[in-house]
């Protein structure tokens, strides 16, 4: 009986946080979505999909600069005079994120942090953000979620579907988005470091298999744009303060999400010491206690359900090396690439690690302590975040939506949203 309302109390607790959500996504993109260049070749590239059945830049060559699931997705949205389809879907990616990253936090965390995660992803200013903008993050954000849960569904059960369900998100992840071969990356490392010795061994050969197969596609794609499609789109390394300040941007960004930091935080220190904040932040993550805590709180308390708490554990690591490659090969990324730097482009970047920093700083809470002292901290997070959510939301509210004929807005530094609008 006791489980059983404390199933419906969480069913609950999802429930309103995806209302929250909906609430200010809808306040957010009300006007209509935003755009930047990004968006252009995106709505280009689905209007020649559509049309010819080929995936072309508004110049004509061959769409090469990002991977091709979204935009075929945006195909598939309607005519390329509406984007309400594209608002539709971002919505419902949203909502989706939340509703499975709460369901693992249910399996990964103690009853009372578990209610706590869907109310800190409903005011995600990360998510608001790519939301609002033509952009490929929000479906990604709703696949690395699903790949996250059928492979921790695989794991616990080593069941044929979960095998089959996890293989096909991790193969879509780097064709909505090259990141998701570096969230492939971290996750190998992570399962293979972690938990290879201890699986048998039809698993581990499984497991290879799984691993070769998600980064087929992503790896096929990027052969075929950077070798066929046109030049190259790298260029000779722009030197060690540009790697600082990348580094910086991420270590301010990432640890706004757990602090209450203005954005004037990032201009009053050096940029080495916001450099220093990253080793720093990922070392508190670190789940080294959290399998220790899960093991007491499973048997302790009905809030989590009967499942094997060392294959739910082991998940944490993963999504801590996943967390970590990422940031690190962005980061390197931004040196040899075009690809953007700032707080703006660094949260854009790093909202697909919204949910498993929360969830691993959640796992990490120190179990110790008077019991005022976690309801105060929370309430200090929760409203602090409340806050962050609603000044955002009101910013994107504001800026001017995208014209369905017209391709981008204005640039994105120039929009003072989201981490740079604060």
């Amino acid at each position: 009986m006791r489980a059983e309302r404390g199933r419906r109390g969480f069913g609950w607790a999802v429930a309103l946080a995806a209302l929250v959500q909906l609430a200010l996504f809808a306040w957010a993109t009300g006007p209509g979505l935003a755009g930047t260049s990004d968006s252009a070749f995106y709505l280009h590239a689905a209007g020649t999909l559509r049309t010819s059945g080929v995936l072309l830049n508004p110049d004509g060559s061959a769409y090469r600069f990002w991977p091709p699931l979204y935009p075929a997705l945006l195909a598939g949205c309607g005519a390329s005079g509406s984007l309400a389809g594209i608002r539709l879907l971002h919505g419902a990616c949203l909502v989706g994120s939340l509703v499975v990253w709460s369901w693992l936090g249910r399996r990964l965390l103690p009853g009372r942090r578990a209610l706590v995660l869907p109310a800190l992803l409903a005011l995600s200013t990360p998510w608001l953000l790519v939301g609002k903008f033509v952009w490929a993050e929000a479906v990604f954000l709703l696949l690395f979620a699903a790949y996250a849960a059928a492979l921790l569904q695989w794991l616990n059960s080593g069941g044929g579907a979960w095998w089959w369900a996890a293989s096909a998100a991790g193969f879509l992840l780097p064709l909505q988005r090259t990141l998701g071969l570096f969230l492939l990356a971290g996750v190998g490392a992570g399962l293979v470091l972690g938990a290879w010795q201890r699986l048998p061994p039809r698993r581990r050969g499984l497991l290879a298999l799984h691993l070769a197969l998600s980064a087929a596609g992503g790896v096929l794609w990027q052969g075929y744009a950077l070798l066929l499609a046109g030049p190259s789109r790298y260029h000779p390394g722009r030197g060690w303060g540009q790697l600082v300040s990348s580094g910086a941007d991420f270590g301010f960004v990432l640890g706004r999400w757990l602090l209450p930091l203005p954005t004037a935080g990032r201009g009053l220190l050096p940029q080495g010491l916001w450099l220093g904040v990253l080793p720093g932040l990922f070392w508190l993550l670190w789940p080294r206690g959290a399998g220790r805590r899960l093991g007491a709180a499973h048997s302790a308390s009905t809030a989590l359900p009967a499942a094997n708490t060392f294959f739910a554990y082991l998940l944490l690591r993963p999504l801590w090396s996943a967390a970590l490659t990422l940031v690190a090969l962005v980061v390197a990324l931004t040196v040899f690439a075009q690809s953007a730097a700032g707080i703006h482009d660094a949260e854009r970047y790093a909202s697909v690690l919204f949910a498993p920093v929360i969830l691993l700083a959640l796992a990490a809470w120190p179990a110790r302590g008077p019991r005022w002292l976690g309801w105060a901290a929370g309430a200090a997070w929760l409203l602090s975040a409340a806050l962050r959510a609603g000044h955002v939301a009101r910013d994107l509210h504001g800026l001017r939506p995208l014209a369905p004929t017209s391709g981008a807005g204005p640039a994105p530094h120039g929009q003072r949203v989201g981490a740079a609008g604060e």
